[in-house]
């Protein structure tokens, strides 16, 4: 259940606000949701679509060719930030690199939003130290910048990607559920490996990017800030 609130409420969209915002038709934004390309969560019969959601895709649009898959998302973000993507073959790996020596990350944003489906979720306060402790997650956003001392306090929330594969046995084990006043945010990946997480905390590129989506002006401000530093 999405908490005991009454839609709509502050920072989120129906379908239909939604569509007009990205300028389709709700049917286009349903199938979106059914996709896992936009998130949202159902309060009774009708869908409610985060602001930042449906800002990011308006921001990054679908102007910058076609999008890369989890493991090619990964492998970029890996390889930008100098650590090794040996789930890719050596011919994606090199592609991967002459699309880093051309363009600066920023550019790329398009091509990497199949790195991970938000899902805000609420922890009880109590368990978000452990929630960031587990080996299931990969640290990013504020979370990670905060444990990179970057300049940002990630304490009361935890922002994190989780193998989908995963991801029911975190919420069981952790109570979470949806909820409009979210302070944890899952970012589900699609299984393409393994073992998951590569890493315990994201590479910089990501959390960077993760931080550009956040709604808070400062954790942009610092994200903007990384990325000035990443790519030619």
């Amino acid at each position: 259940m999405f908490d005991d609130m009454p839609p709509p409420a502050p920072g989120y969209l129906t379908v239909i606000e939604a569509a007009r915002r990205l300028s389709v038709v709700p049917n286009t934004i349903r199938a979106l949701i059914a996709k896992g390309e936009l998130s949202a969560a159902k309060v009774g019969d009708q869908w409610l679509i985060p602001v930042e959601a449906v800002d990011h895709r308006l921001s990054v649009g679908p102007r910058h060719g076609r999008r890369l898959t989890p493991a090619g998302a990964w492998g970029l973000l890996f390889l930008s930030d100098g650590k090794p993507a040996p789930w890719l073959t050596p011919v994606a790996r090199w592609r991967m690199k002459q699309h880093l020596a051309r363009h600066r990350l920023d550019d790329l944003r398009a091509r990497l939003v199949d790195r991970g489906r938000s899902r805000p979720l609420r922890a009880h306060p109590s368990m978000l130290a452990r929630l960031r402790e587990d080996p299931a997650l990969m640290l990013t956003g504020a979370t990670a910048a905060s444990e990179l001392h970057l300049g940002l306090i990630g304490g009361d929330h935890v922002e994190a990607y989780v193998d989908e594969s995963k991801i029911d046995d975190v919420i069981r084990l952790y109570h979470l559920r949806p909820s409009r006043e979210a302070n944890v945010k899952l970012r589900v990946v699609p299984s393409f490996m393994d073992s998951w997480p590569p890493a315990k905390v994201a590479p910089i590129s990501a959390i960077a990017l993760d931080l550009l989506d956040d709604p808070d002006p400062r954790s942009q401000q610092v994200g903007e800030e990384m990325l000035r530093n990443i790519g030619p």
